[in-house]
């Protein structure tokens, strides 16, 4: 991926980043400098971000707008290249007041019609890298065509009565890609865009105008926007254009209520949480290499003998919609979890985006966005001391069942909505900021040969707590499981928080002695 670079000159900057939407901040956009990159760090690049040796010190807001109830399809929008001259009356982009695309103007981006003869323009890179950037490992396999699906995701099931999907991500997708792919198995408008990509790519192989690659939205419907960027005028009319430089948020649905997913390939794609009681002697243990505390990604090929990390990076919510369903897989806490210790040596100083292939002392990571990531997950508080308790049984296999990529360990409080459509305000709490959420839900199975028992703890004071005779061997089950905690929460049903532990106990106690008898 080429990159275009305008070093800032401005004197007043950074004390008044609003100078940047000057011509005059830069030098000449014919001086720009040109550098090659990996397309899996496309997910770290947006238009306007500032950068210093090779760190990225600023993201200005330039100027931040929200375009509500925009309705996106066919009739709506337009692919056009950055340098169109729209019907001979004036550039779309024109040069005095946006120079930087100068050296781009074979570019494609979408234009979506406005109200009063205004438009917006959003870079076809910006709306691959918005919606189908949560993991390096996705938009790098979206940019290899031809784009297969098994790449990304197998054994897909979807239950159109709940809404409930549950898919096998592909070996190099990480977890943060999970509601993306969701969507690219339930909606045929987001294929297609994905698919997309390549097959322009392609196309531009074998012209002479290089390679431009082209997508459109992965929906059509009404949506919010909320982007930065800058307005433009068009012949006489002023701020006729918003050229998008990032699209903050978009708030249409997903396809899907709730989505739990799978990997192929566990070992690899394992997201540790912090765990009561875990001590190193208690776990498997698998030596690594030593990582440096300050690491360069190269544009290299990473070692063929390096284990391959995750690199998780912070991000704010993309899509308010997923801030109200359940995206989790399973997490096993009463086996020994493989744990990576430190071997002595040298520690490795590079890493890069992508697969290995070389014998270099470079590890290979995928970056992956998530909501307050922290290198490891913590548990939330209110979930601790019952954790505990059930960390005490013995001889019985534990799973976690919501370990969401958000905190690890909960997911939302599955909600019920009467014939109205309105949500009871009793499954929302307050944040520490005042505002409204949902309360966060965790689930365990715990098992004993043929038999299986749910336990649900949703966040209040005191705790809820909730156990449920399951099979185990459904793939709904657990989405009707946490259904059922919601209204039994709702309609005061007893909470077992005091005798959580005897409780279990004496459920598979009896199961043993009627199995003997």
């Amino acid at each position: 991926m080429l990159v275009y670079l305008s070093r800032v000159t401005s004197a007043a900057y950074p004390a008044d980043s609003s100078v940047l939407l000057s011509p005059d901040s830069t030098t000449a956009a014919r001086s720009q400098r040109k550098i090659w990159i990996s397309i899996g760090t496309l997910m770290l690049l947006r238009v306007g971000d500032i950068w210093r040796n090779g760190v990225l010190v600023d993201q200005p807001n330039y100027q931040l707008d929200v375009f509500s109830e925009l309705r996106i399809d066919k009739s709506t929008t337009n692919l056009i290249k950055a340098g169109l001259n729209l019907n001979e009356q004036g550039f779309l982009l024109p040069i005095a007041e946006h120079p930087w695309h100068l050296q781009c103007t074979h570019t494609y981006c979408v234009m979506v019609r406005l109200d009063h003869d205004r438009r917006l323009i959003i870079p076809c890179m910006e709306l691959a890298r918005f919606y189908f950037g949560s993991s390096s490992g996705l938009i790098t396999s979206l940019f290899l065509p031809p784009l297969q699906k098994p790449t990304l995701y197998s054994n897909a099931n979807f239950e159109k009565i709940n809404g409930f999907l549950e898919i096998e991500l592909g070996e190099n997708i990480s977890g943060a890609s999970a509601a993306d792919i969701g969507r690219l198995h339930l909606n045929q408008v987001a294929w297609r865009s994905a698919v997309q990509i390549g097959t322009s790519m392609i196309a531009g192989s074998v012209s002479d105008k290089g390679i431009h690659p082209q997508t459109h939205f992965p929906f059509e419907g009404n949506t919010t926007l909320i982007a930065k960027g800058k307005w433009l005028s068009f012949s006489t009319a002023q701020e006729s254009t918003f050229l998008v430089y990032s699209l903050q948020s978009c708030s249409h649905p997903f396809p899907f209520k709730s989505l739990k997913y799978t990997y192929k390939n566990c070992s690899k794609r394992n997201i540790k949480t912090s765990q009561p009681n875990q001590t190193p002697s208690s776990q498997s243990q698998k030596k690594s290499a030593k990582d440096s505390l300050e690491q360069d990604v190269v544009d290299q090929d990473a070692s063929n003998n390096l284990i391959s990390k995750i690199k998780n990076i912070k991000s704010e919510p993309r899509f308010p919609d997923l801030t109200k369903k359940s995206v989790w897989k399973n997490q096993d806490l009463s086996a020994s979890n493989s744990s990576d210790i430190t071997s002595s040596g040298t520690p490795i100083n590079q890493t890069a985006v992508g697969k290995s292939g070389s014998s270099e002392r470079i590890r290979s990571i995928d970056l992956a966005f998530q909501l307050n990531s922290k290198q490891s997950h913590q548990m939330p508080d209110f979930l601790r001391n019952s954790v505990n308790e059930l960390m005490q049984l013995q001889n019985l296999k534990i799973e976690l069942l919501t370990a969401s990529d958000e905190d690890g360990w909960t997911v939302p409080a599955t909600t019920l909505s009467d014939e109205d459509g309105e949500i009871d305000l009793r499954l929302y709490m307050e944040d520490d900021l005042g505002e409204l959420r949902l309360r966060r839900v965790s689930a365990f199975a715990i098992k004993k040969e043929d038999e299986h028992v749910s336990v649900v703890l949703i966040e209040s004071v005191p705790i809820y707590i909730k156990l449920y005779t399951t099979a185990g061997d459904n793939t709904n089950e657990i989405f009707q499981t946490l259904m059922c905690a919601s209204g039994d929460y709702l309609s005061k049903s007893n909470s077992s928080e005091s005798n959580l532990l005897s409780t279990i106990n004496w459920l598979f106690d009896s199961d043993e002695e009627r199995r003997m008898s």
